[in-house]
């Protein structure tokens, strides 16, 4: 049921700032308005206008997530359904990332957001977005480096949606014989392409594999993107979340991947399947799933790439676990990184970085492991986007491939 919410001040917020309103219920009618100024105007002719965020109304981060209705020349709005507590982040485009909004100097436009609090009266949340102009760069053109094999979607038994794979294939696999170590990394369609990544940044992790196997410094390994789905919070969470009233639904995703993809996988290419050589790792909620594949499948999962993962999530489930009896398996490789610029604002920033902290005071030494087992590497100035975790890979690889027998 939907319990429409008062807000008496239509507010108008920049790019950078936060909207906390206040509200009652569960369930919230959510209106934004977007006015586009003259230049803005000028450059959409008739295209159509849309909103791209983080919850599914808005299409996951789709471009084309929300069409937004045309009331006037330069004035677009829409509504949707959002969940009292939630952290809505969102863009205004035209239909694709190509034309995403931009300030009025050209530049990058930081994630919109609106956060619901608290209770206040009836009628939608309203806001409003100004939009200065739009990108205009050619078309994204295809970034990929080396061999890359784009599977037919992968139907499950275990996921409600067909899922794209990619897999990225070292120099020389085609004319040698031997066999690979695999990297499973979710949010697929930003590892390896500029032109499918969600915000036209990618984490080249196909250049940088590149380079480091062709310097001797990591070891020739296939890396298998799994991207994602309009489902990705419920897909990338084993617990539900009872403040923003979503997730749980990870233990079908880790199956999908355990029971699936790695045997198919396996099967079509020459993998070393043992789990010393099998790693997962992934940003965000990403990085969050790939801890809880380890934790729950650690006969499967060697070692475990966690960029900016969200510890937050259901006030904390994963470090409550961890610090229990069972805690990390402790013969699966952890390495997590965190930036200094991850958050809304200075405390929440410093409350990401003190998580991470938390989590490795529970590693060590109780949770033992010889010395490299576990990695806590902090960024200055790093931010919760794909441009810093590509900053972050080469180090990474090399310290998850250090010491295996090649």
């Amino acid at each position: 049921m939907f319990v429409a919410v008062l807000v008496t001040l239509c507010i108008q917020f920049s790019a950078a700032s936060v909207l906390a309103v206040a509200v009652e219920s569960d369930d919230v009618r959510v209106r934004i308005e977007v006015h586009l100024s003259e230049l803005a105007v000028a450059e959409a002719g008739t295209s159509d206008i849309y909103l791209a965020g983080n919850v599914p109304a808005l299409g996951g981060w789709r471009p084309d997530g929300l069409k937004l209705e045309r009331e006037a020349e330069g004035l677009f709005s829409g509504e949707f359904s959002a969940v009292a507590g939630s952290d809505i982040q969102f863009k205004v485009t035209r239909g694709t990332w190509r034309a995403v909004e931009r300030d009025g100097r050209g530049g990058d436009v930081a994630n919109r957001r609106i956060r619901v609090l608290a209770p206040e009266g009836g009628g939608p949340v309203k806001a409003v977005a100004e939009v200065a102009r739009w990108s205009s760069g050619p078309v994204q053109q295809s970034s990929i480096t080396g061999q890359v094999v784009q599977m037919e979607p992968q139907r499950s038994a275990f996921l409600r949606r067909a899922r794209r794979v990619t897999i990225w294939l070292p120099d020389g696999y085609s004319e040698s014989l031997d066999r690979y170590p695999v990297l499973y990394l979710q949010d697929g369609q930003n590892v390896f392409d500029a032109a499918t990544a969600a915000f036209g940044v990618e984490w080249q992790v196909d250049e940088t594999a590149a380079r480091l196997i062709r310097d001797d410094r990591i070891m020739p390994v296939i890396v298998v993107a799994i991207w994602n789905s309009v489902e990705r919070t419920d897909e990338y969470t084993v617990t539900s979340d009872e403040r923003l009233m979503a997730g749980g639904r990870g233990a079908d995703y880790i199956r999908f991947l355990v029971q699936e993809l790695k045997p198919l996988i396996d099967a079509s290419y020459r993998t070393k399947s043992d789990r010393q050589f099998t790693w997962i790792g992934g940003s965000s909620l990403g990085a969050l799933i790939s801890m809880h594949a380890c934790m729950q499948q650690p006969a499967v999962f060697g070692g475990c790439l966690a960029f900016s993962p969200s510890l937050g999530w259901d006030r904390e489930q994963i470090l409550k676990q961890l610090d229990s009896a069972s805690g990390w398996p402790k013969d699966v490789r952890l390495w997590v990184s965190m930036g200094s610029a991850e958050g809304a604002d200075e405390g929440a920033c410093a409350v990401n970085l003190q998580r991470a902290r938390r989590l490795f005071r529970q590693l060590q030494p109780e949770a033992g492991g010889p010395t490299g087992r576990w990695c806590l590497r902090e960024f200055a100035g790093a931010g919760h986007n794909e441009k810093s975790w590509s900053e972050q890979l080469p180090e990474s690889l090399e310290w998850l491939t250090e010491g295996i027998e090649r």
